[in-house]
């Protein structure tokens, strides 16, 4: 699915339309969450292509975006939708220098204690925005946990404890 974000993605900064693009993508996922039969209707045998085409034309998204879905729909890969969205944010936010970091915490932080930690971040992330998305997490205990991109760093007190048990 990745050669598909990908394309789609290399279109979209040609065509400069990222923006519109990610919107479309958030509209569909809208979309499916409301109808999920949405998906297997376009992935399924049962209903012939043109009719799915028909249908995709009554949508109002850029031109660019429906051909991506009749894409999809032609292969038989509708359902692997999810996989492409993530691979999209992912490029998204790359060629827009964002780094999208997931922070766990304990315990929630105020807008003082955000702003900290964005500056203690700032240098391995040069060049790029820091996006934090925040997730209350009370199996921490206390301390915090950050992933980014497969990479984690865990500064939990259970992490902690859980070093110091090794230990003994």
């Amino acid at each position: 699915m990745t050669k598909y974000a990908k394309a789609l993605h290399q279109l979209a900064v040609e065509q400069k339309k990222v923006d519109r693009i990610n919107l479309h993508f958030d509209e569909l996922r809208s979309l499916i969450s409301k109808n999920p039969k949405w998906v297997e209707m376009m992935d399924s045998p049962m209903l012939n292509l043109k009719k799915k085409m028909e249908m995709m034309d009554t949508l109002d998204f850029d031109p660019l975006f429906l051909s991506f879905l009749k894409t999809l729909a032609e292969e038989h890969l509708m359902q692997y939708i999810d996989e492409t969205y993530e691979e999209w944010k992912h490029l998204m936010r790359a060629s827009q220098k964002i780094a999208h970091l997931h922070v766990y915490l304990a315990n929630p932080i105020t807008d003082i204690q955000e702003e900290k930690l964005i500056n203690v971040l700032k240098p391995r992330f040069k060049g790029q925005t820091i996006s934090l998305h925040k997730t209350i997490d009370t199996s921490l205990i206390g301390g915090i946990k950050i992933t980014y991109q497969g990479q984690s760093l865990d500064r939990s007190v259970v992490r902690e404890l859980e070093e110091l048990f090794t230990m003994i």
